[in-house]
């Protein structure tokens, strides 16, 4: 992870980035997401389906009784067993964040109800190579992160403890009331830190005063999935946010990961955001939206619904990204 960057007009043939990855395992659906649920006092188990195998968290209320969740899944849902889910999961009521739009169309057709609209997600492909990572970048990114890259900052890399009061998270937690986004909670964070101590990858840039800027990223499978990102106003300055990046891509490739989730892009809504990940060469993907079963609602079918999920032109949890 050196300071200086390729030159950029002696590459060679590139290779379209999207054919070096399969589909990325989200976070949520993860063993290390489990083993955080469960150091909670959650209850998580694996379902499995004839689609493959789904992740459901389970809580029980008072009055409410069962309630189970599925994020980010489950995987080719179709409508052999989508009727039948929430009978499978044993709850009294289900939500589901589905994964595209596959899976919320079954969910419609199975007379389920869309609680929320489909949102979009940017994923980054870590390609073999730096030169080919460097090439997907859109140009006035690479020109921030050159511009980094000559201010002579100090990166560097350790494992996120799991501690809930980390200043990290604490800045975040003060940037989120300010700018109105609503993070994962500070001890979910620590707990999958804590679930994997090698898991959790913190990535710092430090000035001469200290910390300017910093972004943590969680390692599951051959997916790494963006967690957390802060940048004070000489972080900004000196561009440290694609600097962070850059190394993270990087060490996280060397790693053995071959795809970063960084979160919710939203071009409409929050285009600052937007521009920032897709500049780092990612892909926009649209999830399924969020969609609801229960036992105290009567089952709406509806005959191929699929245009309750045409309008998903523009996933759950946000993040600040410096």
């Amino acid at each position: 992870m050196g300071g200086r960057l390729p030159p950029m007009f002696d590459l060679g043939p590139i290779h379209d980035p999207s054919t070096l990855v399969p589909l990325p395992e989200p976070l949520q659906q993860s063993a290390l997401y489990a083993r955080a649920v469960t150091r909670l006092g959650g209850r998580c188990r694996v379902l499995d389906l004839p689609s493959g195998p789904v992740r459901v968290i389970s809580r029980r209320f008072p009055l409410l009784g069962e309630v189970a969740l599925i994020s980010r899944g489950p995987p080719g849902l179709d409508l052999t067993t989508a009727p039948d889910l929430r009978a499978r999961t044993g709850a009294r009521h289900l939500i589901v964040h589905a994964e595209d739009a596959g899976c919320a169309g079954a969910l419609a057709d199975a007379g389920f109800r869309r609680i929320a609209r489909p949102r979009q997600i940017a994923e980054v492909p870590l390609a073999p190579s730096h030169a080919a990572m460097l090439a997907a970048m859109r140009g006035k990114w690479r020109n921030r992160l050159r511009h980094g890259l000559a201010q002579g900052l100090t990166v560097t890399q350790a494992a996120m403890p799991p501690d809930p009061r980390h200043w990290l998270l604490a800045a975040e937690a003060r940037a989120a009331r300010r700018l109105g986004y609503h993070p994962l909670p500070p001890v979910m964070i620590a707990a999958l830190a804590g679930a994997d101590p090698g898991a959790g990858r913190l990535f710092t840039a430090r000035g001469p005063d200290g910390p300017i800027a910093a972004m943590l990223f969680f390692r599951h499978g051959r997916t790494a999935t963006y967690q957390v990102g802060w940048s004070d106003a000489a972080g900004r300055a000196a561009s440290a946010g694609p600097v962070l990046m850059w190394h993270a891509m990087q060490a996280l490739q060397a790693n053995g990961a071959e795809v970063i989730d960084l979160g919710l892009a939203e071009p409409r809504t929050a285009p600052g955001l937007a521009r920032f990940k897709l500049g780092t060469g990612a892909r926009l993907r649209v999830l399924g939206g969020s969609w609801v079963s229960s036992c105290a609602l009567p089952r709406r079918r509806r005959p191929m619904a699929r245009a309750l999920v045409r309008d998903g032109a523009l996933g759950h949890g946000e993040h600040a990204m410096p």
